[in-house]
């Protein structure tokens, strides 16, 4: 372990700020902070939201009602829509919600929506939202890194993501990004957290950069090495890869006969694809699956007991593609469903050899 006041730290902080302003394509770095994506999603509120403020929150799922409980607990005076559960936000939704609410403060949007498997086409909502309207902030815990997340070219005013997911990296590092505009409206607004006042990092950004307070060191050199994987494979190109492997993931899934909850495809998420699964059968599946080594998550909500959800968000290519499809035919068969592998591999095979 280092110092984190010492000039070892000050350099390796400085390498993940710079890194991860490469990764966002931004001027100034996303800050990490101490905690999870849920500690990012509270720093991104604390900093921006003030009791009274009227904010628009559109959902889609389980991710999407925890952000807006966030803003609750900031004291939001929220205007709910819902979408629902496997379908995606359209512009459509944030243009409604605007007319109806042309006061509004801030506007909360999840990018990759775990709870369903759904990515939502945030460069087009951010895109219909006018210059001068209420600030973008974004849920990008379970998209950044697997996913373009691109705040200045798109428009988003805050971001909110972490370490754990698509940055490959063991969980405990939550990251936020503010715009211009969005700094503006920080110095206006007294955080109630004294951890998480982004203010107090802002101060430190110097040519030695430091934190406020402790940091967990190691977490922030292993989410550096994460995002230079990332960079040094090309960041378009890993992008790429990770569509690429949900592509061939879902067909599979669809040609041993089971079904997608997200039906477009250019809504699937490149980091986790949710299956649905025969009645009474989701828990049997993944306890089979389990015991061969693989954990999937189950569903969310109402969709506890009937979806699994696999995650590929890891430096993975055909090898772990192919264990995956099979293992599930494995549990699937186990469990008295009879399924076409060959015919699966031979589809998915067929998707990861394009480039």
């Amino acid at each position: 372990m280092i110092s984190h006041r010492g000039p070892e730290f000050s350099s390796l902080y400085s390498d993940l700020l710079h890194q991860l302003s490469r990764l966002f394509e931004v001027e100034e770095p996303p800050i990490p902070i101490p905690g999870s994506g849920t500690g990012a999603l509270d720093a991104l509120c604390g900093n921006l939201i003030s009791p009274g403020d009227r904010v628009i929150s559109i959902s889609c799922g389980f991710f999407g009602e925890r952000f807006r409980e966030i803003a609750s607990r900031c004291g939001a005076s929220l205007e709910i829509i819902d979408v629902p559960w496997g379908e995606s936000l359209e512009v459509h939704h944030l243009l409604e919600a605007l007319e109806r609410f042309p006061n509004a403060r801030a506007i909360l949007l999840t990018h990759n929506e775990t709870s369903t498997g759904v990515l939502n086409p945030v460069e087009d909502l951010a895109g219909s939202v006018p210059k001068d309207g209420p600030l973008i902030l974004l849920d990008a815990v379970s998209s950044a890194g697997a996913m373009p997340c691109l705040p200045e070219r798109w428009g988003i005013d805050g971001v909110a993501a972490s370490s754990q997911k698509g940055l490959m990296a063991p969980p405990g590092v939550g990251l936020v990004w503010l715009s211009k505009r969005a700094w503006s409206r920080a110095q206006e607004v007294r955080c109630p957290s004294y951890s998480m006042d982004l203010k107090l990092y802002k101060k430190n950004l110097t040519d030695a950069p430091e934190t406020p307070y402790t940091p967990p060191v190691s977490l922030y050199a292993q989410l550096l090495k994460g995002v230079e994987i990332i960079l040094s494979s090309g960041k378009e190109e890993w992008w790429k890869s990770r569509a690429r492997i949900s592509r061939a993931l879902c067909a599979a899934v669809e040609a041993m006969g089971l079904d997608l909850l997200v039906k477009s495809p250019n809504r699937r998420s490149p980091g986790l694809t949710a299956i649905k699964m025969p009645p009474n059968l989701a828990n049997g599946v993944r306890s089979s699956l389990k015991g061969m080594g693989l954990q999937v998550a189950g569903g969310q909500g109402g969709l506890k007991d009937s979806l699994i959800r696999i995650a590929h968000y890891t430096d993975m290519d055909w090898p772990e593609v192919c264990m995956i499809i099979g293992s599930l035919w494995r549990a699937l068969n186990d469990l008295g469903v009879r399924a076409d592998v060959g015919c699966a591999l031979e589809t998915a095979n067929k998707i990861m050899s394009e480039r």
